[in-house]
C-alpha cells in the first residue's frame, strides 16, 4: 500500500506547519507533497525531507503570495498527480483539500475551513484584497464546498472546527487534537517581569490590540514572530514593547518559561501556543472564545480545579487591560500547567493518526 501526505503550502513557521512535521516523522517513506516551500522561511525539519511542489512553487515564496495566488493556487493542487497512492493523508486549513485521489482514499486533518471564504471579514478586513476577493467570493465557496466533498474522512482538530466541518461543508468527521512537543519545553527557576506573544503577525490575529493595551499599561511586553503587519504594529508599540522577529526553538522555549504570562489575542480554533506556554509551567491570557475553551481551564472564583489561564471576552485594548490587572492577583501552580500541558503530546497525536491511515489499509 503506498501512501503521500500534502500540506497547504511550506513558507512560513506556525502550528500547522510543526503539526505537518509530527505526520511526517510518523510516516517517514510517505512521499510529501505541497503548494510551495521555501526552504529559508518555514521549519528546518523540512531540509531533510524531499518536498515535492507545484508549478507555483517559483512564484508562492511567501504567505502574502499565496493570498493573492489562492484561486489559482486550488486548481495547480488539483493539477497534483496522485493516481499512484492507494491512501492520501492532507493536512489542510486552506488549499491541500483540492487535492485528486482517483485511485485511493483521500483522509484530511482539517485545521478549519477556508478561513478566507468562510470568515471573510476576520482575515481581510476592510482592505484592497476583500474588495477584490469579494466578487468572486461565491464560486470559490462553491469550489471549496466542492473539494470537501471528494475527502473520504475529516479528522478535527478539536470539537470547535468539527462543529465548522459541518456547518460549512455538510461533513462529519473524528477529533485529534493537534499536539505539542513536550520535549522541547522546559520550566524555569528565574521569572521576569515580562510578558509575551508568540504570533504570526498578520491581520487576523489581532495583535494590535494587545499592542495598544500594554503601551497603555507601560508593561514590559516581548513579541516573537514575523508577518505583513509588523510594520505597521512597530509604529504604535510603547518603548516597552520589543519586537524580536523569528526565533530558533531554544530561544522559543527560554521566552516561555521566563515570561510572567503569554498573551493570546486572536479567535482560533485550537492554538498551540497555550499548551507550549503551559508546557513551560506559564499561565495565559487569553480570548476565551472558540476552541481555546477546548484546551485552557480559565481562572475562575472558588474553582476546585487548578486554572491555565485567564479569559477575557472582547478583542478590545480595554478588555485585555481588564484581564491583566485581574492576572496579577492570581497565583497560578506551574507544576500543574506542566501537567495539564502533559496530556497534548505528540506520541499519543501520532498513534490516534496512524491508527486512522491503518483503517484505511495503509500501514
Amino acid at each position: 500500500m503506498k501512501l503521500a501526505i500534502v500540506h497547504d503550502y511550506l513558507c512560513g513557521v506556525g502550528g500547522s506547519e510543526r503539526v505537518f512535521q509530527y505526520i511526517c516523522e510518523e510516516f517517514p517513506d510517505a512521499d510529501a507533497y505541497t503548494l510551495a516551500y521555501n526552504p529559508e522561511t518555514t521549519l528546518p525539519f523540512f531540509k531533510n525531507r524531499h518536498i515535492k511542489t507545484t508549478k507555483l512553487n517559483p512564484i508562492v515564496q511567501s504567505m502574502d503570495a499565496f493570498r493573492w495566488s489562492f484561486p489559482v493556487a486550488t486548481y495547480a493542487m488539483e493539477s497534483l498527480d496522485l493516481s499512484q497512492y492507494d491512501v492520501v493523508l492532507s493536512s489542510s486549513a486552506t488549499v491541500a483539500k483540492y487535492i485528486h485521489v482517483p485511485n485511493g482514499k483521500h483522509i484530511c486533518y482539517c485545521y478549519i475551513p477556508t478561513r478566507a471564504l468562510w470568515q471573510t471579514g476576520q482575515y481581510f478586513g476592510a482592505s484592497l484584497k476583500m474588495a477584490l476577493v469579494r466578487p468572486l467570493l461565491s464560486y470559490l465557496k462553491r469550489r471549496d464546498y466542492d473539494a470537501a466533498q471528494r475527502v473520504d474522512q475529516f479528522i478535527a482538530i478539536s470539537e470547535f472546527t468539527k462543529k465548522q466541518i459541518a456547518s460549512t461543508y455538510q461533513r462529519d468527521s473524528e477529533i485529534i487534537f493537534s499536539p505539542i512537543d513536550l520535549t522541547k519545553f522546559h520550566t524555569s527557576e528565574s521569572r521576569s517581569e515580562n510578558y509575551l506573544i508568540v504570533s504570526r503577525l498578520e491581520q487576523w490575529k489581532r495583535v494590535d490590540y494587545a499592542i495598544e493595551a500594554f503601551t497603555t499599561l507601560g508593561l514590559p511586553l516581548r513579541v516573537i514572530g514575523s508577518g505583513i503587519e509588523e510594520e505597521r504594529l512597530r509604529a504604535i508599540a510603547g518603548p516597552n514593547i520589543t519586537f524580536l522577529g523569528s526565533v530558533d526553538d531554544v530561544a522559543l522555549a527560554r521566552e516561555y518559561a521566563e515570561a510572567k504570562a503569554v498573551i493570546f489575542t486572536p479567535f482560533l480554533e485550537y492554538g498551540l501556543v497555550p499548551l507550549e506556554a503551559n508546557a513551560c509551567g506559564t499561565p495565559v491570557i487569553c480570548y476565551g472564545v472558540g476552541g481555546i475553551t477546548e484546551t485552557m481551564i480559565p481562572w475562575e472564583r472558588n474553582q476546585n480545579t487548578s486554572p491555565t489561564a485567564v479569559f477575557f471576552y472582547e478583542q478590545t485594548a480595554e478588555s485585555l487591560v481588564a484581564a491583566v490587572k485581574q492576572f496579577e492577583s492570581i497565583c497560578f501552580i506551574s507544576q500543574e500547567l506542566v501537567k495539564h500541558a502533559s496530556s497534548f503530546g505528540v506520541p499519543a497525536f501520532k498513534k490516534k493518526l496512524r491508527d486512522v491511515v491503518t483503517a484505511f489499509g495503509c500501514s
